[in-house]
């Protein structure tokens, strides 16, 4: 048995897959959600080592026929859990999450039992004629429906969860070094890209629109996963957990909204009073949960009334005020310091989110707008 460039490419992805999943099991006491992503990667594992057999011919060896690996079912559940253990605070195991694997367990006991029904076959033909008579075309067919419709469904949910997230972390927290998960943003996309190529590939192969024998759509479909789950185990092992405590609070939406103009108001004008005179916003670590308490109410109700009165998020607030106080640095011919070190004074912890946020709020760069505003 020889092994071509496109098996080796897939071996090199089992083979950090399976470093990552190592990886991420080692440390799951200090993040419990890596649990979930280890296994998730572990499914893609099994799924390229099946992708080998079938494309050596391992497959059509007697002892290997319908060998029972259906795992593919079981990824995007195991993904969107890792997404709800990684960003809701307190998560915990519960039985009805069991709920999530029941296409999956359908598809490998029926595996387990067709593997196990003809394992004593004496011939390929012979297990493959067991197979046809209970239906295997048919039900391979649905279940590479099922995955299709699994995927697309989990893509739905976790992006939705990621936005949730996201808004939590602009409306409670003006930290910017906090970790905001933005690698989580390309693993959907990417993902977006997989299901998109998995049912033109589908439909490519149903209609025989490419040579079969070649097999290059799927090939080149394989080797993208395989960089995918790379990326996936390399970003999530290196990345910080962020501190949920810090951006969930008991949210009473109901007192939110019982809030009356008049307090709204005097709140909105207290709040311009610590940002104005006390710049509050100079403490880089600065959360929802400190304003809230210098100003007596609940973190609820100040997220309500930034939102509402000022048509901003926390964050954005406190970002507006940060790249004010350094604009006006940057155009003082008596600051000498650097960019970084005037961005760290204007309340700045992280450099990359520095340049981003300066980007998005000014449309040039720190030095760019220190050439249009010379000193």
């Amino acid at each position: 048995m020889t092994f071509s460039l496109f098996d080796l490419l897939l071996l090199i992805g089992i083979t950090q897959g399976v470093v990552a999943v190592i990886l991420l099991l080692i440390t799951h006491k200090e993040s419990p959600s890596h649990v979930f992503l280890a296994l998730a990667i572990l499914t893609f594992c099994l799924l390229f080592l099946k992708i080998i057999m079938n494309y050596n011919g391992m497959s059509n060896m007697q002892a290997f026929r319908y060998l029972p690996n259906a795992f593919e079912l079981a990824t995007a559940p195991l993904f969107y859990l890792y997404l709800l253990a990684l960003t809701e605070k307190d998560f915990k195991w519960r039985p009805k999450y069991l709920l999530h694997f029941v296409p999956f367990a359908m598809a490998e006991m029926y595996a387990l039992w067709l593997f196990f029904g003809s394992y004593e076959l004496p011939t390929v033909n012979a297990k493959d004629l067991f197979a046809n008579r209970f239906h295997y075309g048919s039900i391979k067919e649905i279940e590479d429906w099922l995955i299709v419709a699994s995927i697309l469904t989990y893509l739905y949910f976790g992006y939705q969860k990621f936005s949730h997230f996201q808004q939590q972390v602009k409306n409670n927290t003006a930290d910017s070094a906090y970790p905001t998960l933005h690698w989580l943003r390309n693993i959907l996309f990417l993902s977006g890209v997989l299901i998109i190529w998995l049912v033109v590939n589908m439909f490519l192969s149903r209609l025989s629109l490419i040579d079969q024998e070649t097999q290059i759509h799927w090939k080149l479909y394989f080797i993208y996963q395989a960089a995918v789950t790379y990326y996936l185990g390399f970003m999530a092992y290196r990345q910080q957990q962020p501190d949920l405590e810090q951006i969930y609070h008991s949210q009473n939406t109901q007192e939110s909204l019982k809030v009356t103009a008049e307090k709204a108001q005097m709140l909105t004008t207290e709040l311009l009073v610590l940002l104005n005179e006390k710049k509050i916003y100079l403490d880089p670590g600065l959360n929802i949960r400190q304003v809230a308490k210098r100003l007596s109410v609940s973190p609820s109700v100040l997220s309500h009334v930034i939102n509402e009165r000022l048509n901003k998020s926390f964050r954005e607030l406190i970002n507006d005020y940060r790249i004010e106080d350094i604009k006006i640095k940057l155009t003082n011919p008596e600051n000498k310091a650097s960019i970084l070190s005037l961005a760290l004074e204007s309340g700045f912890n992280s450099e990359a989110s520095f340049y981003r946020v300066f980007k998005n709020s000014t449309g040039q760069t720190p030095k760019a707008f220190m050439n249009n505003h010379p000193r």
